[in-house]
């Protein structure tokens, strides 16, 4: 028969190795910021600059509905306004290329789009877009006021190709 001491020890030792698991459990990783922190909660502003055109939209505040500036002034599609944003807080960095890149070489010296975004607390955010990058997964791009040339999936970029082809505009039902 085991003594009481002998149980006292065993469950001494249960109750550490428990607390050694629960203390030492994966934990889940933090979450990273945004690329470019325009999120859909607090964007005023989005313009869109391409070779061959301007979109830009703006509402007075994060509560009020979108009109489109650019090209010209007429009510902006909520969603996919919505897309477009969502695609902006989402973009994917594929790689950092090392200091000592030239960005007239990536396509940054003439970007081919430009995209802008303004907070309603005042920040804002620029990301210029380039060429594609050497294998066709995305494109090099540049950060406003940052010198390290990033590779960024190509998905969000479709997005802002798709705007400046056709401009959110807010459809009116027909009869």
């Amino acid at each position: 028969m085991v003594s009481w001491k002998g149980g006292l020890v065993l469950l001494v030792l249960l109750v550490g190795i428990a607390a050694y698991l629960f203390l030492n459990r994966p934990q889940p990783a933090p979450a990273q910021a945004a690329f470019v922190p325009c999120d859909l909660l607090n964007t005023v502003f989005v313009k869109v600059e391409g070779r061959n055109g301007t979109v830009t939209m703006e509402r007075a505040d994060v509560r009020a509905e979108w009109l489109l500036l650019s090209p010209k002034p007429e009510p902006g599609d909520h969603g996919r306004i919505t897309t477009l944003i969502s695609a902006l807080n989402s973009i994917r960095v594929l790689n950092t290329l090392q200091n000592g890149t030239n960005p007239a070489a990536e396509g940054l010296a003439q970007p081919r789009e430009v995209v802008s975004c303004r907070t309603a607390a005042g920040a804002s955010y620029t990301l210029s877009v380039g060429n594609q990058s050497f294998d066709g997964s995305g494109y090099y791009a540049q950060r406003g006021g940052d010198q390290r040339v990033y590779v960024i999936s190509s998905v969000e970029v479709d997005e802002f190709d798709r705007v400046l082809a056709q401009p959110p505009v807010k459809t009116t039902p027909s009869p």
